[in-house]
């Protein structure tokens, strides 16, 4: 672990309870007595001295910081929405490699009653981050459907299994089908923004996010 995350980092002192007080002291059983925290807003990492542990807390006390440089992410992935329990184990793939943001939508293949747990999808990304040292949050939203994508993120193209081939390097914004790619209405829709990419095989959606995402690293 790279670092603690609490929101209150920076302040003199804090206290370490509930989740964060068992993993550091019952799970990682915690011997040094200086702890690293980030609140993962404003790229810095704090050291805590610990100066007093109790049952089911602790007091630390702000010894330092050190201010991270950590480029800007800018890979935008545009997801419809497939089976989350699948999907979920993703997110720290694509958290690892850097992806600002995720918007899931609805597509015409979508499951309907699929739902998004955000608050759920925010601790991955949190566990992931503590993991792997990436102070910022990669950002989630979801959107009705196609049409509401469209709208807002006008500069996005849709990845195709076609030979109308792009260098992803030179784009941002992704937008990935469903299990069986986009309906009729949809590729209607996309008609300007189909681009196949350099891969000879059909991928899954959760696959071409990952492929997205390191091949903009």
């Amino acid at each position: 672990m790279q670092f603690l995350y609490h929101k209150d980092s920076g302040e003199k002192n804090i206290i370490l309870d509930n989740q964060a007080f068992h993993h550091v002291f019952n799970v990682r059983r915690q011997k040094d007595s200086i702890l690293i925290l980030a609140n993962m807003l404003d790229s810095k990492l704090y050291s805590y001295k610990i100066l007093q542990v109790g049952k089911k807390q602790a007091t630390l006390e702000l010894i330092d910081s050190k201010s991270i440089k950590q480029n800007s992410p800018k890979t935008h992935i545009i997801q419809a929405i497939i089976d989350m329990n699948e999907f979920s184990k993703t997110l720290p793939y694509l958290n690892e490699l850097f992806v600002e943001k995720i918007t899931f939508f609805y597509s015409d293949f979508s499951q309907r009653n699929e739902k998004i747990n955000i608050e759920k999808l925010h601790k991955i990304l949190l566990n992931s981050s503590m993991q792997c040292g990436r102070l910022s949050i990669m950002k989630i939203e979801i959107m009705k459907n196609l049409n509401e994508v469209l709208n807002i993120y006008r500069d996005s193209i849709a990845l195709d299994f076609n030979d109308n081939r792009i260098n992803i390097k030179n784009h941002n914004s992704f937008i990935i089908g469903a299990e069986g790619g986009f309906s009729k209405n949809e590729r209607e829709l996309l008609k300007d923004r189909l681009f196949g990419i350099d891969n000879p095989l059909i991928m899954r959606a959760k696959t071409a996010s990952i492929f997205v995402a390191a091949n903009k690293i």
